[in-house]
């Protein structure tokens, strides 16, 4: 099912880039632009298969380019998107390979351990991700005397050439940005990469919850169910 409307109005996606499926020459050949959404069912205990499509520049779509059927990583997953699931039991994170967005050098979420983290997923061409930006950089702002920090990953392949310009437009700031230019999140998580996604890490590096789709993180339920999960006082 393809979703309609405007980019913030979106489901949660799935991130599939056409190379995935070989077919990146016949694209740049037939001088095609792709957006390819994934809508998850009400459940979120599966994603329900979805057709990627093709679309001309110039809006006409030509083509059902794949059909998907992916499980969710998290057994017994449930709720609708934007809803904080807490992981029961509690799980270890592993560590990931990723990029610094400033320095452009090799990182990883080491340097939080000890301290609550909010790792957020996300791509300059999701819809729902931007819709949550502003609202995370609000949470992140808030909560940093706290003692919870707030990170977000980029799923998009252009890297820093997009992500830069992406967060000059919108004013974006306070938020420590992460490239993953091996793609490589999604697996390690042992998730689907379904965007946007944040994982709720407790000071000892475990998951304590998750997000599957935007939320708006500014907002009194939010930053009270971050207090509870994180166990925080005040």
């Amino acid at each position: 099912m393809i979703a309609d409307g405007p980019a913030s109005k979106r489901p949660p996606h799935r991130l599939f880039a056409p190379s995935e499926f070989g077919w990146s020459a016949f694209l740049g050949a037939a001088d095609l632009e792709v957006e390819g959404v994934f809508m998850v069912n009400k459940s979120l205990s599966q994603f329900r298969s979805v057709a990627r499509v093709a679309v001309f520049k110039h809006g006409l779509a030509i083509a059902a380019m794949a059909l998907v059927i992916v499980q969710a990583g998290a057994e017994g997953v449930a709720g609708s998107p934007g809803q904080l699931i807490e992981t029961t039991p509690l799980k270890p994170v592993p560590e990931l390979t990723l990029t610094d967005l400033e320095n452009e050098q090799p990182a990883n979420l080491d340097g939080y351990r000890g301290k609550p983290l909010i790792v957020n997923l996300w791509a300059t061409w999701c819809g729902p991700c931007v819709k949550e930006m502003p609202s995370l950089a609000k949470l992140a702002a808030d909560f940093k005397d706290r003692g919870v920090a707030v990170v977000a990953i980029s799923e998009d392949r252009g890297g820093k050439f997009v992500v830069d310009p992406f967060l000059k437009q919108h004013d974006i700031a306070g938020i420590p940005i992460y490239l993953d230019k091996t793609m490589s999140t999604g697996k390690a998580l042992k998730e689907s990469t379904v965007l946007p996604m944040t994982i709720l890490i407790d000071a000892d590096g475990n998951e304590v919850a998750r997000v599957f789709g935007d939320r708006d993180w500014d907002s009194p339920e939010s930053k009270a169910e971050i207090a509870r999960v994180f166990h925080l006082k005040g």
